[in-house]
């Protein structure tokens, strides 16, 4: 899987690169994220739960064809999980700067989009029982994922949309603490609104 979207990353920015003359819109989006880590392997007993945060950040649309682009973004995500802990809630606050750069279908408003994204971690809190601590060692530095979703546009560029973001890499150092060696994966929904401008 993880070789498939590299393949296919590389495809995509090449076709960027290549179409950087036709850029046909620029844009901004912001919305929220319910987004959970998948822990799986070592010695993990966390059963986490979806955890609401937000997005923010700037696109740019190339046009390819009639119906198809080239979209990439740069985007503050809010992530992370919860779960219970004893007697108490344990939240994960992971915030990235995510850079996806996504293949778009377009027809008559409606849009279909479909790529990878890589992450980089900007910080890594853990919140329970009234203290909030720093655990980005306890993170890898960057995060691979694939994307898919949906959206409309209106004529006069605003819209919405809808967007799942599946985790592809490990994003457990070697000394985190929660799967006891096991892997870590970023998963999340993301639902929101953009204004594009010259669309």
């Amino acid at each position: 899987m993880k070789k498939i979207f590299l393949v296919v990353a590389v495809l995509t920015i090449s076709t960027t690169i290549g179409y950087t003359q036709k850029i046909n819109g620029f844009g901004i989006k912001a919305g929220i994220t319910s987004a959970n880590l998948k822990f799986s392997g070592g010695g993990t007993s966390i059963t986490a739960d979806s955890k609401i945060g937000f997005y923010g950040g700037l696109l740019a649309q190339i046009g390819v064809s009639g119906k198809f682009a080239v979209q990439p973004e740069i985007i503050y995500s809010l992530l992370g999980t919860k779960f219970s802990q004893g007697s108490g809630e344990d939240k994960l606050n992971l915030s990235y700067v995510c850079l996806p750069v996504l293949a778009k279908y377009i027809h008559e408003g409606f849009s279909i989009i479909i790529g990878p994204q890589v992450g980089f971690l900007v910080s890594a809190k853990e919140k329970t029982s009234g203290t909030n601590d720093d655990i980005k060692p306890s993170f890898k530095s960057t995060d691979i994922a694939g994307i898919i979703g949906a959206g409309y546009t209106f004529t006069n560029g605003v819209g919405f949309d809808g967007r799942y973001q599946l985790g592809l890499s490990n994003i457990g150092s070697n000394n985190e603490p929660f799967t006891g060696g096991g892997k870590i994966k970023n998963n999340a929904f993301l639902f929101g609104l953009h204004y594009v401008l010259g669309k």
